[in-house]
């Protein structure tokens, strides 16, 4: 018999040996996940079998050596050693830091706490190290540690070398405050002055940029044979290897671009390289100071090498392109990055947006004639006069039942005339003998009939 017992957070399959011994099996923090191999060990007991820790032969394993399997085998994948490199580097940090030997030293609650300290080395491309910053890591670099952990984590569940992945609950770091480089988009006048002040050998790279959105790297790593210029609609084929999403996506050309392409290829064959070189940003801000262009503008926005990017995806926004249509072209996968990110609103015309509202404010002829006239061919100020006077006839017949209420009176006139005198205010014409008497007055209930204009007024 077996049986489920909970200590510190952690399931386990409690069962006796044959001696009478009572023993304990680790199974898991998850008690579905713990019910399951108890059903396991269950099964195992009654077909005579030895259930022992399916964990066993990993959990004294050194954590490093787990490690060293995880990118052996991300480099099997082809992952290259631009994103190996990283993961590593932070799982190391982590070991270290965390003082993690085994994978059971791996927990939430040591993450966390090492997570709140942690700092980072904003100047460790300096050559002098003494003066290096030293600050608080920033949160986008806590969830570049905790997205390497996870994916460590489950890789080890996945080749049945842990039972859960001990920090799966633990919440990214909101980074919507920690933009370090933000960028801006420059408006068409301003790319135009760019391109003046360029030289010639950097020119067609700025031009490429311009008018396809591409990446610094991608356009580096561009060939002349990724470049369709003899299709009926020229267009580029990126190769999935090249971009930053590996995805292989296709670029329309536009016409006049597809024309300089042709000129600068001459006898060039399809394996060398469309630009071979682009500037580094000192460069980069000399051409813009010659073109009258601020570094940062009031906002602290950079105009570096990628807010050509950005300035693609406004100026295709400005241009009535299509929301997806423009996600496709910046061959992005979330219509949000293209809108909040890739696209600047400063340098939209908002006053003319708003001009091209299809609605008409003004009233038409017709609406002015009835406004003129009322509503039963009489000036619109007699239809007032009317409407004043129904109401003060209805106060006559409420005044007249309070009268007789309170004072028992019902033959008393004098209420009556001064409502009388109230009734005529604004009605020129003389009011014939008798006005205002209605039907049963002497008596103790009126007639009161009160009509539609009533409840209208």
């Amino acid at each position: 018999m077996a049986w489920l017992e909970k200590r510190d957070g952690t399931w386990f399959i409690g069962f006796r040996d044959q001696q009478g011994r009572t023993n304990r099996l680790r199974a898991s923090t998850d008690k579905l996940v713990a019910k399951g191999r108890l059903a396991d060990f269950e099964k195992a007991q009654a077909r005579g079998e030895d259930y022992s820790d399916p964990f066993k032969d990993h959990r004294g394993r050194p954590l490093d050596e787990h490690v060293a399997d995880w990118t052996a085998e991300l480099r099997q994948l082809g992952r290259d050693d631009m994103y190996i490199a990283p993961c590593k580097a932070r799982l190391e940090r982590l070991m270290s830091e965390c003082k993690w030997a085994v994978l059971g030293d791996i927990d939430a609650d040591s993450f966390g706490k090492w997570r709140e300290t942690a700092v980072g080395n904003a100047d460790h491309h300096r050559k002098d190290q003494s003066t290096r910053t030293i600050r608080s890591l920033s949160p986008r670099a806590k969830n570049h540690y905790l997205a390497a952990l996870n994916t460590f984590c489950r890789w080890c569940i996945k080749r049945k070398r842990m039972a859960t992945n001990p920090v799966a609950d633990v919440e990214k770091v909101d980074e919507s405050g920690d933009v370090r480089r933000e960028r801006r988009a420059l408006t068409a006048d301003e790319l135009g002055k760019l391109l003046d002040a360029v030289p010639d050998h950097y020119r067609l790279g700025y031009q490429v940029l311009m008018a396809t959105g591409l990446r610094r790297g991608e356009l580096l790593a561009l060939r002349w044979g990724d470049v369709r210029l003899n299709a009926p609609h020229p267009f580029i084929q990126l190769r999935a290897a090249t971009t930053k999403s590996k995805r292989a996506d296709v670029l329309p050309l536009r016409a006049d671009l597809a024309d300089l392409l042709r000129k600068a290829k001459g006898d060039a064959s399809d394996g060398d390289r469309v630009v071979k070189v682009l500037p580094r940003i000192p460069t980069h801000r000399r051409y813009l100071k010659a073109a009258g262009i601020p570094w940062q503008d009031d906002a602290g926005r950079r105009a570096d090498i990628h807010c050509l990017r950005h300035s693609y995806g406004t100026l295709l926004s400005k241009g009535g392109v299509s929301p997806r249509e423009a996600m496709s072209l910046m061959r992005h996968t979330d219509m949000r990055l293209t809108m909040r990110v890739y696209t600047d609103p400063r340098i939209f015309d908002l006053a003319g947006a708003v001009e091209k509202l299809p609605i008409t404010l003004s009233t038409s002829d017709k609406a002015q004639a009835a406004q003129a006239t009322g509503t039963d061919d009489k000036p619109a100020q007699q239809d007032q006069q009317d409407g004043q006077q129904v109401a003060n006839r209805v106060a006559i017949a409420t005044f007249d039942r309070h009268s007789v209420a309170v004072n028992g009176n019902a033959g008393s006139d004098e209420p009556q005339s001064q409502l009388r005198d109230l009734a005529g205010i604004g009605n020129k014409k003389p009011h014939p003998a008798g006005w205002g008497e209605r039907a049963g007055d002497g008596i103790r209930t009126h007639d009161v009939s009160l009509g539609k204009a009533a409840f209208c007024h």
